[in-house]
């Protein structure tokens, strides 16, 4: 398999934080997102809408809400994929589905908003669609920008965002300034055969073992790289602002 083309794309995959001033073509746009388009999507419902952003004030502010990351503002395109079932209850109305003739004669249930099940199902079909965008975007850079999810009030009004919708995930995509490799990610307990296993100390030594080899400065103590994300991430303010925008959106998702 090391000669098929896709799978050296996925293996060579790299996010890039720093771009040049050119602009993504339109040939290079209409081809990320038509990847975007052919996405896996559950009954063909395509339960997401992509925001295409170059507006470079909007880009500045949306750097300033996302965790405060300049490269947002910077890179020349971003692309906001929205967990999306305001545009089918939209559907369902101007056809009638709600009308009480229609539930009468079809004896289905009168109007309901979207529950966490639909919730399940649309935010796969989001990030499937974005991560096609990503392969796409291979002879170009882009990284994923998980960050969009706080600030939830503000990011709401800032993009028009209806109940029933949530934006998952930002990619922010142009030409890298230089180039760098692909950067190594740990594998040790990733699989797990048949069904769902809690790691036992050798396992997790193991782990530990493996990231602190890839950690960048090298770790210096073992079980450095862990210690790391428990500080940097896990304990941090802007996962704390994550937890709180995420009960926010899902309010909204619910329509309360």
């Amino acid at each position: 398999m090391e000669n098929n083309a896709i799978l050296s794309a996925l293996s060579a995959r790299k996010s890039v934080r720093v771009f040049t001033h050119d602009p993504v073509t339109p040939d290079e746009r209409a081809a990320i997102l038509n990847a975007a388009f052919q996405a896996p999507t559950a009954g063909n419902q395509q339960l997401y809408t992509i925001l295409d952003i170059t507006d470079p004030a909007l880009k500045a502010t949306l750097a300033d809400l996302c965790d405060h990351q300049p490269m947002i503002a910077k890179a020349p395109w971003a692309l906001i994929f929205v967990v999306d079932y305001a545009k089918w209850i939209d559907l369902f109305e101007h056809v009638g589905c709600f009308e009480p003739e229609f539930v009468e004669r079809t004896g289905k249930s009168p109007r309901r908003a979207p529950g966490l099940g639909d919730f399940a199902i649309a935010a796969q079909d989001a990030v499937i669609a974005a991560h096609n965008a990503v392969v796409a975007a291979e002879a170009l850079g882009r990284c994923y920008i998980g960050d969009v999810v706080e600030n939830a009030e503000e990011v709401a009004e800032l993009l028009g965002l209806p109940p029933y919708t949530m934006p998952l995930s930002m990619l922010i995509i142009g030409t890298p300034r230089k180039e760098r490799p692909a950067i190594a990610h740990p594998v040790v307990n990733l699989v797990h055969e048949e069904r769902y296993r809690r790691a036992d100390a050798a396992t997790m030594d193991a782990q530990v073992a493996e990231m602190d080899a890839m950690f960048r400065p090298h770790a210096r103590e073992v079980g450095e790289r862990v210690v790391d994300i428990y500080t940097r991430k896990h304990t941090s303010p802007f996962m704390a602002e994550m937890s709180r925008s995420m009960e926010w959106w899902f309010k909204n998702w619910l329509g309360k």
